[in-house]
């Protein structure tokens, strides 16, 4: 199954199209987008065409040392929104004080991001991606097959006990698949894979942002031994790492046969996943 010519356009006309927006206009919803799209692309550009040729190789380390600066960003404004919706005791300031504090460093973060963005980049970006689409759409990749192949290695993977690292993998891995996939159209096995894929990142993704946050305020906090503020975070990061697992086993479970022939179970080993999942928040 070729790939869908018009969504590949469509991606790169989309991020040449935030690019656009950005050197004119900043906000965190443009910063976001971009983001998520220069990563689709990187996505696409490593998994679909494994051996870049020079002119795909520059745009792929120019676009992620560009959108790593954006997501220093981006993380900044998630970890204030879920800062800003907690409601606890703490001492008469301290809230406001790590909110300031988070906001003059997101505000360094922009600046930053925004240096690397200057004209002359923008320009040099959105020449290469005109470049990149042109040889890009003249080759014939399988983006099923592909997608088919990263999902049965993503299934079979049993990794027991669950820890943080896997899961940071598992959150990396399922996006991966779900961007090829779609490059493939909007056939009925896709979409199940894509909108399974999906429900398992949003979980992940609520779970490392909180995880993130919990970080950042432990390094901001100057006594952070009996912090109500500390503690609430830490009790929504421990639930969000139990839906966490629980979303990548139903996922797996859920999947096998989705994308066609049915796949073979992974291997049952002793430990289930639930259970060491218990074992690690305890």
């Amino acid at each position: 199954m070729a790939f869908d010519h018009d969504r590949v356009t469509h991606l790169f006309e989309k991020l040449d199209w935030q690019l656009s927006k950005l050197s004119s206009k900043p906000r965190p919803n443009n910063i976001h987008q971009f983001r998520t799209v220069a990563r689709r692309l990187e996505t696409v550009l490593c998994e679909v065409i494994p051996d870049q040729d020079r002119r795909q190789r520059r745009l792929l380390k120019l676009l992620t040392k560009v959108r790593r600066r954006a997501g220093r960003v981006r993380d900044l404004d998630v970890q204030i929104a879920a800062l800003r919706s907690l409601k606890v005791s703490e001492r008469p300031g301290l809230k406001t004080q790590i909110l300031e504090a988070m906001a003059e460093m997101r505000a360094k973060r922009e600046r930053r991001f925004l240096d690397v963005l200057d004209k002359e980049t923008v320009r040099e970006l959105r020449r290469r991606l005109k470049r990149v689409r042109e040889s890009f759409l003249n080759t014939s990749p399988n983006p099923w097959a592909l997608a088919e192949n990263m999902l049965s290695a993503f299934i079979r993977q049993n990794d027991v006990p669950v820890n943080e690292r896997l899961l940071h993998h598992y959150r990396i891995a399922g996006k991966k698949i779900r961007y090829i996939a779609e490059l493939a159209g909007d056939q009925p096995a896709q979409q199940r894979v894509i909108g399974e894929l999906k429900r398992m990142q949003d979980v992940l993704g609520e779970w490392h942002d909180w995880i993130t946050l919990n970080e950042s305020v432990r390094k901001m906090l100057p006594e952070n031994g009996n912090s109500p503020l500390l503690a609430a975070i830490g009790n929504i990061t421990r639930a969000k790492y139990r839906d966490a697992v629980e979303a990548v086993a139903s996922a797996k479970k859920n999947l096998v046969g989705k994308s066609g022939p049915d796949l073979p179970p992974p291997p049952i080993k002793p430990n289930t996943m639930a259970a060491a999942a218990a074992r690690a928040v305890a």
